[in-house]
């Protein structure tokens, strides 16, 4: 079978399933993308989630105010550019996230559970590998 497509298809499937999950926690996926961004930096300006996630303006601008909106992330001065504010995560967000995380892990778990610990080791690898390859 064509291997573009497999990956298409259980993409598509984890994300149906971590959309499902991540209701309990009143989050959707692209929400949980820019926590997980803020989080891993800490500090972000918009435009720079926007690069990293590979996303339009204004659908970043619609999940940063609906996540301001329920206290997950606040907007702070950036002193390297008054025109620009930093990104980060409430104390709130931080335990939506942990909240969340274990939620993830838990999708990801019940679709992996069909390998063995050294095939999940090699499939994180190679696609590892997949994403961190250059092109020209």
């Amino acid at each position: 079978m064509n291997t573009g497509y497999l990956l298409m298809n259980i993409s598509k499937k984890l994300k149906y399933e971590l959309n499902q999950a991540l209701l309990e926690e009143d989050i959707t996926v692209q929400q949980w993308a820019v926590l997980q961004q803020i989080d891993q930096r800490k500090e972000i300006t918009a435009t720079d989630l926007v690069q990293y996630l590979d996303m339009d303006k204004p659908t970043a601008s619609g999940i940063i105010q609906r996540l301001e909106k329920k206290e997950l992330l606040v907007k702070n001065d950036n002193p390297m550019d008054k025109r620009s504010s930093l990104l980060s995560l409430t104390t709130l967000g931080r335990e939506r996230l942990e909240r969340c995380k274990k939620l993830s892990d838990h999708v990801l778990e019940v679709h992996l559970n069909v390998l063995s610990e050294e095939e999940q080791k090699k499939l994180n690898h190679l696609l590892l590998k997949i994403s961190l390859e250059k092109r020209a």
